[in-house]
């Protein structure tokens, strides 16, 4: 579930048209759409001309210049998008009505603006990471609650928001290993090797390493240019409270207060205020699935750490010193024994054995469903086993661990914790996209949670930078994965980002991949 949910909504692809047309959408004029029905065509703002900036989270782009216009899509605070030389209507908005490129409008007014020297233009440009596992630098808040400034305090607001300020500087730096952004990745975003905490990794200092000190250390200046109300500006007039373990977005980091007094605050993509004091770093597991691109199914996943077995020599199995590491991906030859009534299954040298009872199995399909045609990408959600396998027509491209439902096998509709079975198709696709809290058990707070596929209302295959325990069903209703399989999840989902924005809806007749969750 999410805070926000967006409806599947018809695309309206632009053409360019004549002068003639163009004219009729100058502001003002008598011939704007007399109703809200009317979905104009107008010309496709070019590339390289003038911008329109978010300066709200989730500015909604329409397919209309109406406020009651169908939900095309969503801009982050800061993000830019081009926009026509001048609106095309000013009715329900002061501002106008802009087209946008590639379709749709945005109303300028408090939410968005033309101007982009704007506090929230200046202070958010630095965007999320298409490229990496985690798009922004995460972290949690530490024991206690963390504040969320709607503007950088003065030492006396901290005091006051925070009784139990104290010096919250730490005294020795941690060595911190690496996360999921440190995991290698090819031109398609698989993963292609071990991680690697490389000089230039973000949040790594002068000395090669990473640490506790240098973890949220961004490049650039150090102290915060004017003004210092940014959140204020977003309409944050008060500041928020988060429980412990609550997972904070950061843009950027600045200095802030004199010698004794100094401290250093993040921004986060809303446009608050955090200390950084408040958070512990949370890099995101390195672990992931396995690809197909050499090799096929069947394929397994250890369960704890199996030893392996040898079969040749006698009748009983013998236990080598061999184990294997929780979560491994297992390739298989798809040789089976049993042996005294446990069952092995031969790794795919053929050398070595694993009980099927420390094994997830992600066996080959004998029976497909009937749309799973050539061409046709699909998700494949087993509640039993918590995997996902990605689909070709019949081909398998990917396989990994899943964390559905905490009801596994129940129904979502009787308020059970529990994922929707059935068919679907992917209905709207974000970069990042807050939690409901429901997925937490309302235990803390989610923000931003990466690589969003929302397949159903309240219905979502989500990156996760909170957890671990793939294989495990631990959330309400969403379907969670390790940040570098939804990362790659979600670019191998064929669902256009138009440029500059931070989610898009997918139109009701689109050939978008279809999600197939199942017991």
């Amino acid at each position: 579930m999410h805070r926000t949910s967006l409806s599947v909504v018809g695309l309206t692809l632009f053409a360019s048209l004549s002068l003639g047309c163009a004219a009729k959408g100058a502001a003002g004029t008598d011939s704007e759409p007399a109703d809200d029905e009317t979905i104009p065509q107008v010309p496709v703002p070019a590339a390289n001309g003038p911008k329109l900036v978010a300066l709200k989270h989730g500015v909604v782009v329409r397919d209309r210049p109406s406020p009651n216009g169908k939900v095309l899509g969503v801009l982050r605070a800061g993000g830019r998008v081009s926009r026509a030389n001048d609106p095309y209507s000013k009715r329900s908005c002061v501002g106008g009505w802009y087209p946008v490129r590639p379709r749709g409008f945005v109303c300028a007014g408090d939410e968005a603006g033309l101007d982009l020297e704007h506090p929230v233009a200046k202070l958010l440009a630095e965007g999320p990471s298409l490229e990496r596992p985690l798009p922004y630098r995460y972290g949690r808040v530490k024991k206690g609650e963390g504040v969320l400034y709607a503007k950088l305090p003065t030492r006396d607001e901290q005091v006051q928001a925070e009784p139990k300020l104290g010096d919250m500087r730490e005294k020795e730096p941690k060595r911190l290993g690496p996360g999921a952004n440190d995991v290698p990745l090819g031109e398609t975003f698989l993963p292609t090797g071990v991680p690697v905490l490389a000089p230039d990794a973000e949040g790594v200092g002068p000395d090669g390493y990473r640490t506790t000190a240098t973890a949220f250390l961004f490049s650039g200046p150090q102290t915060m240019p004017a003004p210092l109300t940014l959140g204020a500006a977003l309409g944050a007039s008060d500041n928020r409270i988060v429980k412990t373990r609550s997972g904070v977005a950061v843009t950027a980091s600045f200095l802030v207060g004199e010698s004794a007094e100094e401290r250093r605050f993040g921004i986060t993509p809303e446009g608050r205020f955090i200390p950084i004091d408040r958070l512990g770093e949370a890099l995101g597991t390195t672990w992931h699935g396995v690809d197909f691109s050499q090799g096929s199914l069947p394929v397994a996943f250890a369960i704890r750490n199996p030893h392996t077995w040898s079969l040749d020599r006698g009748e009983h199995p013998e236990q080598l010193d061999e184990e294997f590491e929780s979560k491994d991906a297992v390739r298989l030859s798809g040789r089976f024994r049993t042996v005294d009534g446990t069952l092995f299954y031969a790794t795919a040298d053929d050398k070595r054995w694993i009980r099927h009872k420390d094994l997830v199995m992600v066996l080959p399909r004998h029976k497909f469903p009937d749309f799973a045609q050539p061409g046709q990408k699909w998700i494949d959600i087993s509640l039993a086993n918590q995997t996902l396998i990605a689909w070709e027509g019949r081909r398998p491209v990917y396989a990994t661990l899943a964390s559905t439902g905490m009801d596994r096998l129940g129904d979502p509709s009787t308020g059970a914790p529990a994922t929707l079975q059935g068919q679907f198709r992917v209905r709207s696709k974000h970069v990042t996209r807050g939690l409901d809290d429901a997925e937490l058990k309302g235990e803390y707070s989610i923000s931003e949670a990466p690589w969003v596929l929302e397949f159903a209302d309240g219905f979502a295959i989500t990156g996760s930078y909170w957890q671990s325990s793939f294989g495990e069903p631990t959330n309400f209703h969403n379907i969670t994965l390790a940040p570098v399989d939804a990362h790659w999840l979600w670019h191998w989902t064929d669902v256009e980002l138009p440029e500059g924005w931070h989610g898009v809806s997918v139109a009701d007749d689109a050939t978008s991949p279809i999600v197939y969750v199942h017991k």
